[in-house]
C-alpha cells in the first residue's frame, strides 16, 4: 500500500464507521453477508482472515459466528478500532489475532493456513500490486479454501471520465484501468486500480485460483434515491430484486463494485 493510503486511513480511522452509516450501506452490507455466508466453512475449528479489515466489520462477524480469526490492515489506526471493538468481546477475542501488514506480502501468515479470507471494501484496488495480492492470497489459502473479494468496476468509472470532458484522459484509463482516491488532502490522494469482470478473474486465475463467480453491488442505484429504502419492508424486497438480476452475469458491467468468489483447487499445494 503506498504511503498516501495509508495516512489517509490512518487519518480516518476513528470515524470510518459513522461514512457507512446509512440506509444503502446498511442495505449493501446486508447483502454483503448474504452472499459470504454460504461459504462459512462447516468446521468451526478452520481459520477465517479479514483482510484489508479495516475496523474489522467482517471478520467481527467471522469471529461471533465462531472463527478463529485473523484481521489484517496496512493502517495501523484502523488495526487499533478493532482492537477497542474486542475488548467488548469477552472471552471470543481469545480467537482474534491483529496484524498491521501490507497484504502484497505478508510473511506473518503462514501457508495454507486459511479456509475462508474475505477481503472487502477494495482493498484489492488500492494496494500497490494486485496481482502479488492475489497470489499471497493464493498461498495462505488452505487446499479447498475460499477468497471473497471486491475490487473497483472500470466499467462503472467511465461515465466519471466522459463527465470529465478530457479525452486523453478517458483514453488513458480505458487502457490501464488506473484512477485516483480524490480525498481534499494532496498528500492522501493515491492510485486505485479498477477491473473489469473479467479482468479480475484472470487476476484469481493466474495467481491458482478456480473461479467461482463475480457478482456486483449493488445492481439497483439505490444511491441515487434512498427513499426507496424507506417503503415497508424494503430490505427484503430489494433483495429479492438484487437476486433476481444478479442471475444474468451481465449484471454486474452497472455496478460500482465488483464481488468475486475463488477457490483454491483441492491438488494445489
Amino acid at each position: 500500500m503506498s504511503s498516501s493510503s495509508r495516512k489517509y486511513h490512518d487519518r480516518v480511522a476513528r470515524q470510518y464507521d459513522t461514512i457507512y452509516d446509512d440506509p444503502y450501506w446498511h442495505f449493501h452490507d446486508e447483502l454483503t453477508w448474504r452472499m459470504i455466508k454460504p461459504h462459512l466453512p462447516r468446521d468451526h475449528s478452520l481459520a477465517c482472515l479479514d483482510l484489508g479489515c479495516g475496523t474489522g466489520k467482517w471478520g467481527l462477524k467471522l469471529l461471533k459466528s465462531g472463527f478463529a480469526t485473523t484481521f489484517v490492515d496496512h493502517s495501523a489506526a484502523m488495526v487499533e478500532q478493532v482492537r477497542r471493538k474486542l475488548e467488548d468481546m469477552g472471552s471470543r477475542a481469545g480467537k482474534a489475532t491483529l496484524l498491521a501488514a501490507d497484504m502484497i506480502k505478508m510473511p506473518e501468515l503462514p501457508n495454507g493456513h486459511f479456509a475462508l479470507t474475505v477481503a472487502m471494501g477494495d482493498p484489492l484496488s488500492i494496494c500497490s500490486d494486485p496481482q502479488a495480492a492475489a497470489n499471497e492470497m493464493f498461498r495462505i489459502t488452505r487446499a479447498g479454501g475460499v477468497v471473497v473479494a471486491t475490487a473497483d468496476n472500470k466499467l462503472a468509472a467511465l461515465d466519471h471520465y466522459v463527465q470529465r470532458g478530457n479525452l486523453q484522459a478517458l483514453e488513458a484509463f480505458v487502457q490501464n484501468g488506473r484512477t485516483r482516491w480524490l480525498t481534499s488532502a494532496q498528500e492522501e490522494q493515491f492510485e486505485l486500480t479498477t477491473f473489469t469482470p473479467e479482468s479480475l478473474k484472470k487476476l484469481f486465475e493466474r495467481a491458482g485460483f478456480a473461479v467461482s463467480g463475480v457478482a456486483g453491488k449493488t445492481i439497483l442505484p439505490l444511491r441515487h434515491n434512498k427513499r426507496l429504502l424507506e417503503a415497508e419492508d424494503a430490505i427484503l424486497r430489494l433483495l429479492q430484486l438484487e437476486k433476481q438480476l444478479a442471475k444474468d452475469a451481465a449484471a454486474a458491467g452497472r455496478c460500482a463494485h465488483l464481488q468475486i468468489t475463488a477457490v483454491k483447487p483441492i491438488e494445489a499445494t
